[in-house]
């Protein structure tokens, strides 16, 4: 990277963004020249020697250009992916353009230019980019060549077939640079599928379609949109049924978004696209309970006539108990469906309804790594509920997550959290953690480690064999909330004898021996 001197016209055609650079590199003089974000010296042969080594270096990120000089003026999209997940890096877009084949009869000798810098289509200090591996990112620009450039000396010739447009992506703390991407202005291509629309106003850029048909007026061409919006796969219709050239929603397309929702899986193939747009039966791009509920309200043909239009809130009474948790929804208002995820602490958990729902309500659970998702729903769409109880075999590590209540017409309803223990008091006059008997010991091959906590406190779980050495981790140092816990480890996997299960606090540790007999 170098600059020129104060006179020369291409430094004075943008010193703004030319200073900046400057600046951003620290470059106090010159030549210089930076790879991999250090310095790689002040010679030809280094930075040869250096852009060498990169070639076929691996790069999870990808740069693609679409678009191109259209009546004089560039008009383009700069669209960036990335294979991995980079948003922990502070990532930044540049985009600029530079110009080729100039003609100046400078004072240090040299007549012909190449790669000259003409300007930032982004600001200089570039555009922050977000990848998360899975999402791309594009932004449009429409660009016009400076008049004059670099000024209005006759004897500075150059052409504009000799523009060009570059874009890189650099991590803005480490000065690297993690992938660019160069083309010729005048070697772009316009019309990507030959069927005389520009890229620009083409509803479907790489299919032909000159007719530009779009049936359902999505603003995606019928040629490259599998999904028919407006005969198909409407509101409701999330399998595509039709019947007499008309769609059909039914109770299978609702079974169909409770397995989504249940699954927390929307990236398969067989539910993304067509079926999902169908899904969003609210239009809040979430595909949750309030769908499935519209859905089946749909359905039935069922109107609000003389059912409640008030939204209160509903209480979630949480009972912790030796063991166990009872979780309860009481409410003035009907309620229709619920879902939320319990935070739990193995896989041996287990929820069931203590107060059995009516007849006609759809009540699934599934473990999700770290949590049960659970989900109610009335099928019936005329047995909503003011009270529901529900039972876990074991003991929540935090509050439940993602809650969504409806009401007996489709809309939310606020939860309020409470929790009833009548044993917390004691344990926080007591202050103290309490570790109470495993059972069954001996166990074959799962054993019940049962405690619990006056507050909330980083905990964990840990199982040594007798010589000391660390076999198993149950719990690693996460924040549980005050109240009763309970821990089951299975002893498949292990041999048998004694093994000592140790649970750490800040207050203290405690441990006890667990005999395992196969």
């Amino acid at each position: 990277m170098s600059w020129p001197s104060s006179t020369d016209p291409f430094y004075l055609a943008n010193t703004t963004d030319q200073s900046a650079r400057r600046s951003y590199y620290g470059v106090n003089s010159i030549p210089a020249a930076f790879g991999n974000g250090t310095t790689v010296g002040g010679s030809a042969s280094s930075w040869r020697s250096s852009g060498l080594s990169n070639i076929g270096t691996y790069t999870p990120i990808t740069i693609e250009f679409n678009g191109g000089m259209i009546d004089g003026e560039l008009q383009m999209s700069v669209t960036v992916s990335s294979e991995t997940n980079q948003t922990s890096a502070d990532l930044r877009l540049y985009v600029m353009t530079s110009i080729d084949s100039v003609y100046y009869n400078s004072p240090s000798a040299y007549d012909n230019f190449e790669n000259v810098f003409i300007e930032f289509l982004t600001n200089s200090s570039g555009q922050n980019l977000t990848l998360d591996g899975a999402t791309e990112y594009t932004q449009e620009f429409n660009w016009t060549m400076p008049s004059p450039w670099p000024n209005n000396n006759p004897s500075i010739l150059w052409d504009i077939s000799d523009l060009n447009v570059v874009a890189f992506v650099q991590n803005y703390s480490t000065k690297e640079v993690l992938q660019a991407e160069w083309a010729r202005t005048n070697d772009m291509n316009v019309d990507m599928d030959d069927d005389g629309v520009i890229n620009d106003e083409d509803n479907c850029m790489e299919e032909y379609n000159p007719e530009q048909i779009d049936v359902d007026a999505d603003g995606m061409g019928d040629a490259c949109d599998l999904c028919d919006n407006v005969n198909v796969y409407v509101k409701g219709n999330l399998n595509g049924d039709v019947a007499n050239n008309e769609p059909v929603i039914n109770l299978y397309d609702v079974f169909f978004l409770v397995d989504r929702v249940l699954d927390n899986d929307y990236s398969n193939e067989d539910y993304i696209g067509c079926s999902i747009e169908a899904a969003d039966f609210n239009g809040d791009s979430l595909y949750n309970t309030l769908d499935i509920l519209l859905m089946i309200f749909d359905i039935l043909g069922n109107n609000d006539d003389g059912r409640t239009t008030n939204t209160s809130a509903v209480n979630l009474l949480i009972n912790d108990l030796p063991g166990s948790s009872s979780i309860n929804f009481v409410s003035d208002d009907y309620i229709s469906g619920f879902q939320f995820d319990l935070p739990i602490e193995n896989e041996y958990y287990e929820l069931i309804e203590e107060r059995k729902l009516p007849n006609g309500w759809l009540f699934q659970t599934k473990i999700l790594s770290d949590k049960i998702r659970v989900i109610a729903v009335d099928l019936t769409g005329e047995s909503p509920i003011k009270k529901a109880s529900l039972l876990l075999s074991g003991n929540l590590l935090s509050d439940p997550e993602n809650i969504i209540i409806s009401n007996n017409i489709g809309q939310t309803m606020d939860a309020i959290v409470k929790y009833s223990d009548p044993l917390l008091e004691k344990l926080e006059l007591s202050n103290e953690v309490n570790f109470t008997s495993i059972y069954p010991n001996p166990f074959n091959p799962v054993v019940t480690i049962p405690f619990s906590i006056p507050y909330e406190m980083n905990t964990r779980v840990l199982v040594y064999n007798l010589t000391g050495q660390l076999v198993d981790v149950l719990l690693e140092d996460h924040a549980l909330r005050p109240g009763h816990h309970s821990i089951s480890w299975d002893g498949s996997g292990f041999s048998s004898g004694v093994y000592i299960i140790q649970i750490e606090t800040p207050l203290r540790r405690f441990s006890q021996k667990a005999f395992l007999l196969k």
